[in-house]
């Protein structure tokens, strides 16, 4: 047994060893000099920021596009983090999905003030899950060059805009993909949201993320996403993954099937996420994925028991004196590993000592969305979704 658990644990530690080393280089920062809009006239990205051709009319370098359905607690401060860096060739449009949280009407008073263009989502189609259909058809109201997705609760700190459109400037990529700091509302919270960068960058090196064909590979990140206009128009991607609940993978997975390039960034320096307020949306909304994650039920199955025996059964070997050396081999090696899964997001080391409370509520999690996964429903923000797995 120890054999198989230490086995576990090290090649888990090796995968997020070898991760932190490429994650270094994947760091995208705000330029100095564009905290303004003179100085970003000046400054490093002022080419990109005139690349708009004099004679292509309105067409943006960058669209930036947000879904958003009952966000009025986190739609008004993503914006105005973004008001001020939509200088020319940024657009910024938000599609209201049914709103009934006091979002419409916000939008309807603050929206053109702060330069946001936006509608109402037309009636969701059969068989579509609420986000891809508003990213649909913001797709279709896009004019830039690169359409950037973005969830309602991201925060943007000065100079993201202009640093990412650096780097969409020069990239390979078809995908772009970034994973902001968490901000969890609460410890417990934190706890939960901590399992998210431990099953990423413990399980999956990033290189064959981002080049292996193979779409088993497949990860991004659904609340930073970005392609560029001429591979959406052909891969309609959101049209093409309309049913997935998991849609974010389901992107990364059609681009590698096309044969495309996905880039993964960290964006700490420039986004940051809260997410879920509370312990019970943040159980449901990673419930939600779970299973699908796992890919099939008896997987999400196999993956607890793992979790239980790699994470948990040391805790209890300690209480057998001829076990406790090599559980607390085992017990060091799993809070090295969740400390620096929680440092890949901006989440103190510390947190890893907690490590034990992160399995619980993740395998809490992961027996809901077996649960969900059974029944064959789904129900997310008021809306019952078929599941898949």
């Amino acid at each position: 047994m120890w054999v198989l658990i230490l086995g576990v644990l090290a090649a888990q530690l090796a995968i997020l060893l070898y991760n932190w080393g490429c994650w270094r280089r994947r760091r995208v920062c705000p330029h100095p000099l564009t905290s303004s809009p003179a100085a970003r006239e000046g400054g490093k990205f002022a080419p990109l920021a005139h690349a708009v051709g004099e004679g292509q009319g309105a067409r943006a370098n960058l669209s930036i596009l947000i879904p958003a359905r009952n966000e009025i607690e986190n739609l008004p401060r993503l914006l105005a983090s973004l008001a001020p860096q939509l200088d020319e060739g940024v657009e910024c449009w938000v599609c209201d999905d049914g709103s009934d949280d006091g979002t419409t009407e916000w939008l309807q008073v603050h929206a053109e003030q702060l330069g946001i263009n936006w509608f109402r989502s037309a009636p969701r189609p059969d068989g579509w899950v609420g986000k891809s259909w508003a990213c649909y058809q913001l797709a279709a109201r896009a004019q830039g060059e690169w359409l950037l997705f973005l969830d309602a609760d991201l925060r943007c700190e000065a100079g993201f805009v202009d640093a990412l459109r650096g780097y969409l400037s020069c990239t390979d990529a078809h995908l772009v993909s970034a994973i902001p700091a968490f901000a969890p509302a609460s410890l417990p919270v934190a706890l939960l949201k901590l399992m998210v960068p431990f099953a990423v960058f413990t399980l999956l090196p990033l290189p064959l993320a981002e080049r292996h064909p193979n779409p088993a590979f497949a990860f991004a990140n659904g609340q930073v996403i970005a392609f560029h206009r001429t591979d959406y128009a052909r891969w309609l991607p959101h049209f093409f993954v309309r049913g997935t609940v998991l849609e974010d993978v389901a992107l990364a997975a059609l681009v590698k099937r096309h044969g495309g390039v996905v880039r993964l960034l960290d964006a700490r320096a420039c986004l940051t996420v809260s997410m879920y307020p509370t312990l019970r949306e943040a159980m449901n909304g990673f419930a939600k994925n779970a299973v699908a994650i796992c890919r099939t039920v008896p997987m999400a199955v196999f993956v607890g028991l793992m979790l239980i025996l790699a994470y948990l059964s040391p805790l209890g070997a300690l209480l057998v004196p001829a076990q406790r050396p090599l559980a607390a081999i085992a017990i060091l090696t799993a809070v090295a590993i969740f400390g620096l899964s929680a440092r890949v997001v901006g989440l103190p080391f510390r947190l890893g000592l907690l490590y034990p409370c992160s399995v619980l509520l993740g395998l809490l999690t992961l027996g809901r969305s077996v649960v969900w996964y059974w029944r064959g429903a789904i129900v997310w923000k008021g809306r019952v979704y078929r599941a898949h797995s």
